[in-house]
């Protein structure tokens, strides 16, 4: 890809997104969190968004005193957009552009009803699109990349998590539809396998989950979406890929190694 020779080339001792501008979508907690602080000690300029404003702004903390807080909800347009002025205003532009954002609900098919559906396309895959709408000036005069942060199990979704993977089904033609438009940005969906310590399954229904668990093993999903688990520093560390390699990744998985439990 040779519009990012001159942003990826060696850098001269440097860490490896010396100077980038980099925003994180979802960076209050999980995967987000932890991709905003490895983003910043790789050298990046941070921009943190999320909704809960006081995790927020501990997740800035983490990142480091350069690091930029901005509250934002991915299904208000004016929020967005004012995230995008700041972004504008702060940093003067973007180089890249992490969507971490995501509704992760376990239940049954026949029991998710339309507020829920709603819930999760809207969260998903709109905001995905709204928040990648608002930034795309800035992505495309600096020739940037935007990863969209998808699931492992698009293709063969696991009992009790149709909706959850049905949206990231939607979102990766999603992310295959910004690219046929806009060539000169350089856009991936990243399926990230089981990870431990995102938050997402302390509001999971307990005795559901013990139903599944044993359908998921039985069936041999644990198994193809690993085996094993990641931390969320893990799984950070793999996405985190996607933005310092000297090549265009589109889309790609992110995967425990075979038999790893999370440290």
């Amino acid at each position: 890809m040779e519009h990012f020779e001159a942003a990826d080339r060696a850098t001269d001792g440097k860490a490896p997104l010396h100077d980038r501008r980099v925003l994180v979508v979802g960076a209050s907690s999980g995967i987000g969190r932890a991709l905003a602080r490895h983003a910043a000690q790789a050298g990046a300029r941070v921009v943190l968004a999320a909704r809960r404003a006081e995790l927020l702004a501990e997740a800035a903390d983490e990142a480091g005193p350069d690091a930029i807080p901005v509250t934002c909800d991915v299904l208000d347009q004016m929020s967005i957009d004012a995230l995008a002025a700041r972004i504008g205003d702060e940093l003067g532009g973007l180089d890249a552009l992490v969507y971490a954002t995501g509704v992760d609900p376990l239940v049954r098919m026949a029991d998710a009803d339309a507020d829920l559906w709603g819930r999760v396309l809207a969260t998903n895959v709109v905001g995905a699109s709204l928040v990648c709408r608002a930034v795309l000036p800035h992505l495309e005069e600096s020739r940037g990349r935007a990863v969209f942060l998808s699931a492992s199990a698009v293709g063969r979704p696991l009992p009790g998590m149709g909706p959850y993977d049905a949206s990231k089904a939607a979102l990766e033609e999603t992310v295959r539809a910004w690219r046929a438009e806009h060539a000169g940005v350089c856009f991936a969906s990243a399926g990230v396998g089981p990870v431990l310590g995102t938050g997402v399954h302390a509001e999971w229904d307990r005795d559901l989950l013990g139903e599944l668990a044993g359908v998921w093993e039985n069936r041999g999903y644990l198994y193809d979406n690993g085996p094993g688990w990641m931390s969320v520093d893990d799984a950070a560390a793999g996405i985190l890929n996607a933005l310092t390699a000297p090549v265009c990744m589109h889309d790609f998985d992110v995967l425990p190694l075979p038999g790893a439990a999370a440290g």
